[in-house]
């Protein structure tokens, strides 16, 4: 962790008298007049969270060289109840001067993107991204409509970049740590886009996937499940067909994915699935955090001092934000070459280089990230 910690330069708060929903936006800082960051809705949202998910965006915006701060919004309220698309548009209605100026979002946990945009519409702005491309003005938005349309294998770029970028960001990493990727083997929590996609690659570099959990529990299996199987009998939320798994398989209780021994261990679903009670059954040389806040600040510390190298999840799941802010930046062009080739420069060299420089400094991963960061970040405020 970094000694300095500078406060939020904006904390807005927002209530919707109909519904009972509150909302935050943050603004963790402004880097040349800009921040990013996505908008999420599930009930118990807190601003605590928020700000520290703000935090983390300036950070991810630094190592990725947007020149952008970071950003949140969070919504306190349930996504899956009829009312959610008419909270959303409310608290999009309230910090619609953001969007349209400074502020470059959209989705995250609890939203979708299609929402997001037809909210946006609906209070009178062109999209969510709308900051970003207002110098543009229809050039920005079509070269962003044009990447998003993207399909590779016939799935949509959106639903494959942010589980590349995790699978890039390994492969660096065990090139770093001489671990062989040929054969090594990998355990792994959420199957959905990110996770699903993740295992999708890393099965192409010889990787044998033993164990995923998703929704229903763990599926394991010694000698390596079949990936592209179970990628064809998952459902849109990642949720695996027991019933047509094969005879290999074996079903267990869900929290057997952090008691294998393996190589490589991805939480790539929920927030604090690795706790200070729980860290102990992990035996993996890499962690790779491909969800938010998969581990707790404890549980890393801990991790660490027993020889586990630790990416940090702004590092590891940046790729998403990349995709977004790099066309907004110009840093990416609307072909399938661009944002798969940039993104796995961008992604390989700061994984290498925080790792590096961990070593050499002898601090924890995470802190050489943020020092990396913040160095950043002060280059570009000054």
């Amino acid at each position: 962790m970094t000694s300095t910690r500078p406060a939020p330069y904006l904390i807005s708060e927002w209530h919707d008298p109909e519904t009972g929903a509150r909302g935050w936006f943050v603004i963790d800082r402004l880097v040349g007049g800009m921040c990013s960051g996505g908008i999420r809705m599930r009930a118990g949202v807190t601003v605590d969270e928020v700000t520290d998910l703000a935090r983390t965006m300036s950070h991810k915006m630094a190592v990725l060289d947007i020149p952008y701060g970071g950003a949140k919004s969070g919504i306190d309220f349930d996504s899956a109840s009829p009312l959610a698309p008419a909270v959303l548009r409310g608290f999009i209605e309230a910090i619609r001067p953001f969007i349209a100026e400074r502020y470059a979002t959209g989705a995250d946990l609890g939203t979708r993107e299609d929402d997001i945009i037809a909210a946006c519409q609906l209070v009178g702005l062109t999209h969510p991204l709308q900051a970003g491309f207002k110098t543009e003005g229809g050039a920005g938005l079509n070269r962003v409509q044009q990447a998003l349309a993207l399909t590779s294998e016939g799935i949509p770029i959106t639903e494959l970049i942010a589980g590349y970028g995790v699978a890039e960001c390994t492969v660096e990493a065990a090139g770093v740590l001489g671990l062989p990727l040929q054969g090594a083997t990998v355990a792994l929590q959420g199957f959905g886009n990110v996770g699903g996609a993740a295992a999708r690659y890393l099965d192409r570099e010889g990787v044998r996937l033993i164990a995923v959990a998703d929704i229903e529990g763990a599926i394991l299996d010694d000698n390596g499940l079949d990936v592209r199987h179970l990628l064809s009998i998952r459902d849109r939320f990642g949720r695996i067909d027991r019933s047509r798994l094969p005879a290999s398989a074996r079903q267990a209780p869900e929290p057997a994915w952090l008691e294998q021994s393996v190589d490589i261990l991805i939480p790539a679903a929920i927030g604090n699935a690795i706790r200070s009670d729980n860290q102990g059954s992990i035996r993996c040389r890499l962690l790779v955090e491909a969800a938010n806040n998969p581990v707790t600040r404890d549980a890393e510390t801990e991790l660490e001092r027993r020889g586990t190298t630790v990416l940090p999840d702004f590092v590891a799941n940046a790729a998403a934000a990349f995709l977004f802010c790099g066309l907004l930046e110009k840093r990416l062009e609307p072909t399938l070459e661009s944002i798969f080739g940039v993104t796995s420069r961008q992604l390989r060299t700061i994984t290498r280089e925080l790792l590096d420089r961990a070593r050499r400094e002898r601090v924890t991963d995470r802190r050489a990230a943020e020092e990396i960061a913040e160095h950043r970040l002060r280059e570009r405020q000054t």
